[in-house]
C-alpha cells in the first residue's frame, strides 16, 4: 500500500511542479489564441464587406429622390428632417414645417425638381399633433403589426398623429385593410396615397 501511496504523490509532485513551469505557456497560447481568433473575425468581416455589392441606385427615381433631398436640406430649418420619397416621377415629402413661410419656402424649393413630375407635400405644422401617450413611432409600429405590411413597396410614416402611407398594394384589399388598420391603431388622420400595382 505504501508504494503505491509514494508513488501516487510523486506523480501529484510531478504535476504541481510542471503545472508552475508551464503556466507561462499557458498564458501565451492563451494570447496567441485571442489574436488568431481576432484576425480571424477581422479576415470574415473584410471578407464579407468584400463580398457586398457596393452597387448604388442610379435609377431616375433615385436621382430624382436625391435632388429633393439635397433641395429640403439647402432650406434648412425643420425641412431638413423632411423625408422625400419618388416612385415613377411621384414624389412625396413627408414631415413638419414650423411656419407658414418655412411651407411656402418647401413649396418653392421642390418646384422644378429634374425628374419629378408630380409632387405631394405631406407636411404638418409642428408641435400640431394631439396630447397623448402613445408617440408617432408607436401608432407607425401598430399600423405596421396589425396591417401585416411585408413589403418595401410600402412606406408608413406618422407625423404629429397623422398616418402617411405611400407606396403599391397588389389588391384593392390589401389598401383597405391597410388604411384600417391605420385608424385602428390610433392615427388622428391617414392620408392615403397608395396605389395598385397596374396603375401608372
Amino acid at each position: 500500500m505504501r508504494p503505491l501511496l509514494l508513488a501516487t504523490l510523486l506523480c501529484l509532485l510531478a504535476l504541481t511542479a510542471s503545472g508552475c513551469a508551464t503556466m507561462p505557456l499557458l498564458a501565451a497560447m492563451d494570447v496567441l489564441n485571442v489574436a488568431e481568433t481576432s484576425k480571424t473575425g477581422y479576415d470574415m468581416a473584410v471578407g464579407l464587406n468584400a463580398r457586398k455589392s457596393l452597387e448604388q441606385d442610379v435609377s431616375p427615381d433615385a436621382q430624382a429622390e436625391a435632388r429633393l433631398r439635397a433641395a429640403l436640406d439647402h432650406q434648412g430649418g425643420n425641412l431638413k428632417y423632411a423625408i422625400p420619397h419618388v416612385s415613377q416621377g411621384r414624389a412625396y415629402v413627408v414631415g413638419t414645417y414650423a411656419s407658414q413661410q418655412e411651407l411656402d419656402r418647401a413649396r418653392k424649393a421642390t418646384q422644378n425638381i429634374k425628374g419629378v413630375r408630380e409632387i405631394t407635400l405631406c407636411l404638418f405644422p409642428a408641435g400640431s399633433g394631439p396630447a397623448r401617450r402613445v408617440t408617432d413611432g408607436e401608432v407607425r409600429d401598430n399600423i405596421l403589426r396589425l396591417s401585416g405590411i411585408r413589403t418595401r413597396e410600402v412606406r408608413v410614416h406618422v407625423v404629429e398623429g397623422n398616418a402617411v402611407l405611400i407606396g403599391r398594394v397588389r389588391t384593392k384589399a390589401e389598401e383597405s385593410h391597410l388604411v384600417e388598420s391605420a385608424h385602428v391603431a390610433g392615427a388622428t388622420r391617414v392620408q392615403n396615397h397608395v396605389r395598385l400595382f397596374a396603375a401608372n
